[in-house]
């Protein structure tokens, strides 16, 4: 039996995004024992990190600021490592600069790491957090088309001119997606890539240093259901994946030496904002008084989530990694459970 200090290495880049401390969880979960490295902008979040786990968890991980992915020598970072996950890459829908924000941190960023990863022997596999927005189609409706299931042929068809406003994060998980699969045509790196497109993700709000002014995205669009908002918020991609199974995905097929390199596609099912304050009404009903205002008449003229949307082909993630994705009513509580939670912390407003 190998010793802890033997067992193979993950690194996990942007180690203190919302996604990553889902990966992180089921890194340390995994039975092969595996040791984590993870990439950070700053130390001055390690121990925030590191405090939610457990002594003998804490033990295994290390970490190593990375100032930028995109621009960064990571030759320290991937020094031993046997797998990575790639999951660092802006996702913000307002930005600035889009170029300097959203498109080159987010492809640059991959072929930094793949380059770099090339040149150390010891990296086999490579899992990249990617995007359902690298699949959906918006010039036919996008996730607004009942019957249709996309699959991991689909890909977005945006390209670099069309990346303004709200699609600009698309074009950029895309691009950078593209980007990935073109750099192992060309290189023949010695490592496998796969990379893994769910659409919104949820769940408990596990980061280091979280308050109201710097929540993720996804855990904000849930919080504002319980912010006493003039209305409801439109649900803008109302299909979701929790994201300790997104992480769950990323480990198995790491761990794996025979599960394909190719796209995985993974979706909990359909939501919206309608239904799941129905379901908020009924599991926590003492949260009524912070909902949106025209909440019983959204309710009222709500959609069926299950008839109104497109769907994802889970298929290859449910054969080859063995997937089971968690339910909306499960991810909601969960999600809101953990916004709760954080609330109570001195610093949150």
């Amino acid at each position: 039996m190998s010793s802890a200090s033997e067992k193979p290495i993950v690194l996990i880049t942007g180690i203190t995004g919302f996604l990553a401390a889902h990966v992180l969880d089921a890194a340390l979960a995994a039975p092969e024992g595996f040791r984590v490295r993870g990439t950070l902008r700053s130390l001055s979040k390690k121990d925030e990190l590191l405090n939610r786990l457990s002594k003998a968890d804490r033990e295994r991980v290390e970490l190593v600021e990375v100032k930028k992915t995109e621009a960064s020598d990571l030759s320290e970072a991937v020094r031993g490592v046997t797998y990575i996950a790639h999951t660092a890459s802006p996702y913000q829908l307002a930005v600035e600069d889009v170029e300097r924000d959203l498109l080159v941190p987010a492809i640059e960023g991959t072929l930094n790491l793949l380059r770099y990863a090339a040149k150390e022997p010891s990296v086999k596999r490579i899992a990249i957090t990617s995007s359902f927005a690298a699949v959906v189609d918006f010039t036919k409706d996008g996730p607004n088309r009942p019957g249709y299931t996309y699959t991991q042929k689909d890909w977005n068809p945006f390209g670099r001119d069309d990346a303004k406003g709200p699609v600009a994060y698309s074009v950029s998980k895309t691009l950078a997606e593209r980007a990935a699969w073109d750099f192992v045509e060309k290189e023949k790196p010695g490592f496998k890539i796969a990379a893994f497109n769910p659409p919104m993700i949820y769940g408990a709000t596990l980061q280091p240093a979280v308050n109201l002014s710097n929540l993720n995205t996804s855990s904000k669009a849930i919080y504002s259901l319980i912010s006493n908002l003039d209305e409801v918020p439109a649900d803008r991609l109302p299909l979701f994946c929790h994201g300790r199974d997104v992480g769950d995905a990323h480990i198995r097929w790491l761990a794996s030496d025979s599960a394909p390199s190719q796209r995985y596609l993974l979706f909990g099912g359909p939501y919206n904002w309608a239904s799941s304050l129905e379901h908020l009404a009924k599991s926590k009903p003492e949260l009524v008084k912070r909902f949106p205002k025209g909440y019983e008449q959204a309710i009222a003229n709500k959609k069926d989530p299950k008839t109104s949307y497109a769907s994802l082909d889970t298929t290859p993630a449910e054969k080859e990694l063995g997937m089971k994705f968690r339910g909306w009513e499960q991810t909601l509580d969960e999600s809101i459970d953990s916004l709760l939670e954080l609330e109570k912390r001195p610093n949150w407003k």
